[in-house]
């Protein structure tokens, strides 16, 4: 039986591209949607009002579809207060959490829209009830007890409404790097290591999250088991997004193996870590 449920736009969603956006995620989500009003600003200056009814074969389905949706700045037409779950231990999360995107963000708390505090991306929302304040906050600064915010209801994201002639940069959205080295480069590097290794000597290897990105940690996985690398200095990306592919299959919310964005995947790396912190540790969540 088909699920459906209705949303709300407003603002510069024409001339923004917002309303185009919003179409093409529906439709590449499996989705359909029905224009129920389309209030059109007549100047310039004016903002546009319209409400969709979007549709899915399932309710999972809609679900992962509005979810991308509230992300461009679509809301719907009842609001309830946010939900609030308290952390239950430092730097661990409740299931569920909402991840902040850079965009101005207000949460409904007690009837009221409170603005988010120091917003920036991939980060949380704790209400401090007794001062009535959002606060956008990075699991490093989560403390047991904080009261966080879980789900997208009753959060609402300001998408930026853009001007026509300005480009804007995209995060991971770069399809040619100049640093991709050649395969002469490769094969170079490959017959060193092997010479290195005859002569008895070591090798150490600087990574970062580009190796679990392209999909190449499980070759550099079978290098460190076959003994042709004896050190891997790393920061915690490395670690973070190699937990990530191992528990969802991407890194940075993208399927390692298609290359494609994964469907609330801006979340996974987050909870990478915050399911090793409510393990105690890295090797304890393995254990588990």
């Amino acid at each position: 039986m088909e699920s459906c449920r209705e949303i709300e736009l407003e603002g510069h969603i024409i001339d923004s591209g917002i309303m185009t956006l919003v179409f093409d995620r529906i439709m590449d989500m499996g989705g359909e949607f029905e224009i129920l009003t389309f209030d059109v600003g007549k100047q310039k200056t004016d903002t546009s009002y319209a409400r969709l009814r979007v549709a899915a074969p399932a309710e999972w389905q809609l679900d992962a579809i509005l979810s991308e949706l509230h992300r461009l700045g679509a809301r719907t037409p009842e609001i309830s207060d946010v939900t609030l779950v308290p952390a239950e231990g430092d730097r661990i999360l409740p299931k569920g959490f909402y991840s902040t995107t850079n965009h101005p963000t207000f949460v409904k708390y007690r009837d009221e829209w409170l603005p988010v505090e120091y917003i920036e991306m991939d980060c949380h929302i704790v209400v401090d009830e007794k001062e009535k304040r959002a606060i956008c906050t990075p699991i490093s600064k989560i403390k047991a007890g904080d009261a966080v915010v879980v789900s997208e209801a009753g959060v609402r994201v300001v998408f930026p409404e853009r001007p026509r002639k300005v480009s804007t940069f995209e995060f991971m959205h770069g399809t040619v790097s100049s640093e991709r080295p050649s395969e002469a480069i490769i094969a170079k590097i490959a017959c060193e290591i092997l010479e290195m290794k005859k002569a008895g000597e070591k090798i150490a290897l600087v990574g970062g999250p580009a190796i679990v990105h392209t999909g190449a940690a499980d070759a550099l996985a079978k290098m460190i088991h076959e003994g042709y690398i004896d050190v891997l200095f790393a920061g915690n990306a490395l670690a973070t997004h190699d937990i990530e592919s191992n528990l969802f299959g991407t890194s940075l919310g993208m399927n390692v193996r298609t290359g494609t964005l994964v469907t609330g995947g801006h979340k996974h790396h987050i909870y990478a870590i915050s399911e090793i912190m409510r393990a105690g540790s890295i090797k304890n969540a393995v254990d588990q």
